[in-house]
């Protein structure tokens, strides 16, 4: 009877809190209630708990910080001792003198910089294996050292010595010096590969350890010890101010046995914390493997004193029990009077939105209050007065929408271009009649001749592979006898959401053949005016050459008029037969041979000195000796460059300069035209190489040409694998230069 007394009390009181809990009150106030017991439990326990730990877990929080700031110290360095080698492996000439075995003239090269920099020791080794730069800081100056020794001892260097790769992974180590005993960071990588990619050597630098730990404590804010196989210690900032003698006693009690040191060498990201006794003071110690770029070097660790932990008092825990209790008891009494004054207006706002709910508009909750809960209410209040004018306007936005959706189709359909959309997913769906009947009208015509690109020249700048050829901005097709144009857009909304893609297809058979039948009469009319000319020049030539001195100053001139107008016309002749040749195939067809750019230029040079010295141009060529040859067509490579020199020569007023320079670099050599003409536009830039297009400027009246020869220029270059650039300013002169690869066969200088 007894035991089932506290039974029958508990279910009543659960009973009770049940009733209770179906009103919105009592679930915000009991939660609250419990809610904030609990947080008075926590808030108690960590006082008496949590606290008093904190102060050691803060030490060791800091050891873990400590040591980190340590690895970065040692990264810090590597990154370092790799920009020194960079630095000193690329100085100007340092490689032609290994190549050279001049190991005088290298030493003089890198000498400079390598003494104003803070590493201890630079080691330079040749492909051989031999030392060729030995050097130790002494009296804080970098010094050359005569200390005749195999630098193979070193494995780091004889690792790369016999991987022998000028792109092998750099290696570390730490180790003593044989001259100064002492032990240094010491960081091997190779040499630069030379001017044919071979293997140069490795050059090797170190930084004192000692002086690295004594930086790294200023960062860590922490004692550090370094120790070496075996577990013993080798460099400690704890021997700081110590005599030599003093500091190896402390060195050999800081060491650790070769079982502790290989545990901790293997581990991967935790240390092992202990306290140790230095010096009659308590450290915390944290020891971990030392790596750096995923090496694993050796173990070091990071010491704090622990001193500083003051156990906490027991009467202040009391006070922190009464003021939480005290906090508790105000928190509820407050929490209550907030429910009741957040629940009562919310039983109104329930019963008037159920009735709104049920249609009566007209019901209102009369809440007059400045809080949150009376902007609700008056919030709710508006939004039933403006609810039934808002049914109205959505019901004329909706009519209103259909109208302009029924116009729409009305004029899709009307269309006579066929218009597509594609979504995101690639899937395209026809919007009109025509764009259905085109389709049926490709699929029929599919099943006889396959889909294909009409023109080669549009498909220039796009991944075939991997972009839909319908979704390009502007693309032409060909399916059997019919050619289409598909123009396409994206479509997106106000936010920027991508919704797809609207296609435009048009038949343009007409079209196409209009421009081919063009093409046709160019090249055809190209060809027959050729004839005609090759015999005006040629009489002329012969006219020039016997009449001698029956001719007159003046009749010599008109000769020499008709010559120069007849090589623009054949010139311009030339320009239209390569682009028909374009046009018709998409790339010139090439007579590739090792050509001597240089001889080229030269011939140019010649050819064209007379002119630029009638019109008072200062004319220089620069050749960079031993250029190496291309691969290229002499003829049409020789047109492309004299087409530069004559626009420079056409487009620079008399007084001005012209200069040919032919250089090369990165396996590549490079033809520049420099003037200091009227100059280009960046506006005209952006169209200088399309095809009848003419920079025209108030100068240019006497300037003739079809807008052709940049344009048939570039095309030349690019079938050689080449590009040109240009560089202007109006007012300042112009620089074109052609690029073009070097040829990479047998005997590849000129």
């Amino acid at each position: 009877m007894y035991d089932q007394q506290p039974q029958h009390i508990w279910k009543r009181l659960w009973t009770a809190v049940s009733l209770r809990s179906a009103n919105i009150r009592w679930k915000i106030i009991l939660p609250y209630l419990f809610l904030t017991f609990v947080v008075a439990v926590i808030g108690i326990y960590v006082v008496l708990r949590l606290v008093a730990g904190s102060l050691d877990e803060r030490l060791n929080n800091h050891l873990m910080e400590s040591g980190r700031a340590v690895l970065n110290g040692f990264a810090r360095v590597e990154i370092e001792h790799l920009d020194a080698a960079t630095v000193l492996g690329g100085t100007r000439g340092a490689a032609q003198a290994l190549l050279e075995r001049n190991h005088e003239e290298f030493a003089r090269l890198v000498t400079p910089f390598a003494s104003t920099q803070d590493f201890g020791v630079l080691i330079v080794v040749d492909a051989t294996g031999k030392t060729v730069l030995n050097m130790l800081r002494r009296d804080d100056v970098l010094q050359p050292i005569s200390l005749d020794f195999d630098a193979l001892y070193l494995w780091i260097i004889r690792e790369l010595i016999t991987e022998a790769s000028p792109t092998a992974a750099p290696r570390r180590a730490i180790g003593p010096h044989p001259v100064d005993g002492r032990y240094y960071y010491f960081t091997a990588v190779p040499l630069p590969a030379g001017p044919n990619g071979e293997f140069l050597g490795v050059i090797l630098i170190g930084s004192a350890l000692d002086e690295m730990l004594r930086s790294f404590k200023t960062t860590s804010m922490a004692d550090i010890v370094v120790y070496m196989e075996e577990g013993r210690a080798v460099a400690s900032t704890f021997t700081i101010g110590l005599s030599e003698s003093e500091a190896a006693t402390l060195l050999s009690t800081l060491s650790i046995s070769p079982e502790m040191y290989a545990q901790i060498f293997a581990t991967a990201a935790r240390t092992r914390l202990e306290s140790i006794t230095v010096n009659g003071r308590v450290y915390r110690f944290s020891r971990g493997p030392l790596i750096v770029a995923r090496d694993r070097l050796t173990v070091f660790g990071v010491a704090l004193p622990s001193n500083f932990i003051i156990d906490t008092n027991i009467a202040n825990r009391n006070t922190y029990i009464a003021i939480f209790g005290a906090a508790m008891l105000a928190v509820v009494v407050l929490g209550v009077s907030v429910a009741r004054r957040i629940t009562t207006p919310l039983d109104t706002l329930v019963r008037t939105s159920l009735a709104v709910a049920e249609g009566d508009l007209q019901q209102r909750t009369g809440i007059q209050r400045a809080d949150e809960i009376g902007v609700l209410a008056t919030t709710f209040d508006k939004m039933t007065e403006r609810l039934s004018e808002r049914t109205v306007a959505l019901q004329r936005s909706l009519q209103m929408q259909k109208e302009i959706a029924t116009r729409m189709r009305a004029i899709l359909a009307s269309i006579g271009d066929g218009v597509l959309f594609a979504d995101t997913e690639g899937n395209i769906t026809p919007l009109n009649r025509a764009a259905e009947a085109m389709l049926e009208e490709m699929a029929v015509h599919f099943q006889s001749e396959p889909l294909r690109e009409f023109s080669t020249a549009e498909r220039s700048g796009f991944d075939l592979e991997k972009l839909n050829p319908w979704l390009l901005e502007s693309r032409r097709f060909q399916v059997a006898n019919k050619v289409y144009t598909a123009h396409s857009a994206g479509v997106a909304t106000d936010e920027g959401e991508n919704l797809g893609t609207v296609i435009v297809l048009r038949d343009v058979t007409a079209e196409v053949a209009a421009e081919q039948l063009k093409d046709a009469f160019v090249a055809h009319v190209s060809h027959e005016l050729r004839t005609p000319l090759t015999a005006i020049k040629g009489y002329t030539a012969l006219l020039t050459a016997t009449a001698g001195a029956t001719l007159m100053p003046t009749q010599r001139s008109f000769l020499d008029k008709i010559g120069q107008q007849t090589d623009s016309l054949v010139s311009m002749i030339n320009a239209l037969l390569d682009f028909s040749e374009i046009e018709a195939g998409g790339r010139l067809s090439l007579r590739q041979k090792p050509l001597a750019l240089a001889s080229l230029v030269e011939e140019i040079y010649e050819e064209w000195r007379p002119q630029m010295a009638e019109k008072s141009l200062a004319f220089t060529l620069e050749i960079v000796p031993d250029l190496p040859l291309v691969n290229a067509d002499a003829a049409r490579l020789r047109w492309a460059l004299l087409n530069l020199v004559r626009n420079a020569y056409q487009y620079t007023e008399p007084g001005g300069s012209v200069a040919l320079r032919l250089f090369s670099g990165y396996g590549r050599v490079s033809f520049e035209v420099a003037d200091t003409g009227v100059g280009i536009s960046p506006e005209e830039q952006r169209r200088l190489f399309s095809r009848f297009h003419r920079v025209m400027q108030d100068h240019d009246d006497d300037v003739r040409g079809l807008g052709l020869g940049l344009y048939v220029t570039k095309s030349i270059v690019e079938a050689h694998g080449g590009y040109v650039q240009v560089i202007s300013e109006v007012g300042s002169g112009s620089t074109f230069t052609v690029t073009l690869p070097a040829w990479r066969g047998p005997e590849a200088h000129s």
